[in-house]
């Protein structure tokens, strides 16, 4: 059984449309809606299906398969390789404290205070204390 995926991309969003091809799949893994072993368009299929090139699929599947979210077999197709969501969630959620991380470096350099940063993270969670 081959995945439907009800991916909609936003050419007018900043995130480049690989990145949304990833997300889409990464959060529908995660969530259950595309079960382990189940089988993913090719990379032709769902870029005619997505209106995009090839490349940009192959991007999408190369990167979430370094992740571990996908396998390829050779002349049977990419599929889902999910055999820890919580082991998945919490790699990811790593990647992103370090790109946090990398890009508050960034900010001090620049010469932003730990304070105006902290501010800026409490106004985002809601604290109304800020």
């Amino acid at each position: 059984m081959i995945a439907i995926l009800k991916i909609v991309l936003n050419a007018a969003s900043d995130k480049p449309m690989y990145e949304q091809i990833k997300s889409y799949i990464r959060e529908a893994v995660l969530s259950g809606d595309i079960p382990d072993k189940t089988m993913l368009p090719s990379v032709r299929q769902l870029a005619a299906e997505l209106h995009v090139s090839a490349i940009t699929t192959k991007r999408a599947y190369s990167d979430l398969e370094q992740e571990g979210l996908i396998f390829t077999s050779p002349g049977k197709g990419t599929f889902i390789n999910a055999p820890d969501a919580q082991a998945l969630t919490r790699k990811f959620r790593q990647k992103k404290l370090e790109e946090f991380a990398e890009y508050a470096q960034r900010l001090l350099d620049e010469g932003f205070s730990k304070g105006e940063l902290y501010n800026e993270i409490n106004k985002l969670s809601g604290d109304p204390t800020v």
